[in-house]
């Protein structure tokens, strides 16, 4: 079982590794893949886990890692290839017994695109993929700097400079999804990931990506509002930027959109996407918003149309332990900085 031996006996205690009885939705299993910085069993996931359990105490949980050793899954969030490392997540779901009659996906940050990303590729029976703070549509930056501190602007603009060579596309997790639109010929050109998952390369469109993802019943995007660790936080909602004019697009008139790249329109105009945001920071996520996200979408049988509002608004303060990208901004961009020097 794909589970590190401390969740389990903590996850069996509760009867949460129960296996499925029968194909009552409310019994369908849900999946969680990390952000960076954080683990499959941290302290802040298992803190995930128990608020499932306390909605839901038989639903089965699984947590993905790339590493069973923590340490080396939390590194395996910043260093390695994503290609890789979804595959690696393919073959560990389909090996999960628990799971082989579909599941709800959940992602945090990064995870959330990855989790993406792999129901694109590896037709994986997903009901709902609900993600939080995710850069489907890349990140153009690192984490904003403080007006005035030209330092960390210099900094940014150098390493920016080193995102295209081989070495930091084949290594550099953050790298692999970096997308400038005011440098989109290179990043069609040089991206090892991203250009691919987002089927954004002309000629070379996979209509595999476009059947798995609109067969997903439901998708939830969660924005932060006071994002400044994802740029630009819009990203989270598949927003794109005018590559003339440098303004923000929604995605009903973006080229995601018009040119269905990965099966998103078909979700859109059945309204099977819903926009909702936290106002608040980067995954600072409290546990009644866990909560809500369980009896909402978790297990439930949705239609199409069952929620048509975009840009659900929902106030939260961050609370102790929250699912993180990292530890903290600040070692977020030590180590992406450590990584890149180090492989420039």
């Amino acid at each position: 079982m794909y589970i590190n031996r401390k969740l389990v006996e903590a996850l069996a205690a509760s009867n949460i590794m129960k296996r499925l009885a029968g194909p009552n939705d409310d019994d369908r299993p849900v999946v969680f893949w990390h952000g960076m910085g954080d683990s499959y069993n941290s302290t802040a996931m298992q803190r995930v886990f128990n608020v499932v359990h306390d909605e839901r105490p038989d639903k089965f949980v699984h947590s993905v890692f790339i590493d069973p050793d923590d340490s080396k899954d939390q590194q395996a969030g910043l260093v390695g290839k994503v290609e890789d490392q979804i595959e690696t997540v393919c073959q560990q779901l389909k090996s999960v017994p628990e799971l082989e009659n579909g599941f709800d996906f959940i992602g945090f940050s990064q995870g959330g695109l990855f989790a993406r990303a792999a129901i694109e590729k590896c037709d994986l029976k997903v009901h709902t993929l609900v993600t939080f703070g995710s850069p489907h549509a890349g990140v153009k930056d690192l984490p904003l700097c403080n007006d005035g501190d030209w330092l960390c602007k210099r900094r940014n603009a150098f390493l920016k400079k080193q995102v295209w060579k081989d070495s930091v596309q084949g290594s550099v997790i953050s790298a692999q999804y970096f997308r400038d639109p005011q440098d989109y010929d290179n990043y069609l050109e040089h991206s090892s990931f991203l250009a691919d998952a987002n089927n954004e390369r002309p000629g070379q469109r996979n209509e595999t990506y476009v059947e798995n993802l609109s067969r997903l019943n439901r998708l939830v995007l969660v924005q932060f509002d006071k994002d400044d660790t994802l740029v630009d936080k819009s990203s989270a909602w598949f927003y794109d930027e005018d590559r003339i004019t440098g303004l923000t697009i929604p995605f009903n008139e973006s080229d995601f959109y018009q040119y269905d790249c990965v099966g998103l329109k078909k979700l859109y105009d059945e309204n099977r996407i819903d926009y909702l945001s936290i106002d608040d920071r980067h995954m600072a996520i409290s546990d009644d918003f866990i909560r809500d996200i369980v009896n909402t979408y978790l297990g439930k049988p949705w239609l199409a149309g069952d929620n048509d509002e975009e840009g659900q608004t929902i106030s939260t303060s961050e609370p102790n332990n929250s699912p993180k990208s990292s530890s903290s901004v600040l070692s977020r961009i030590s180590a992406i900085l450590w990584s890149w020097m180090n492989l420039s």
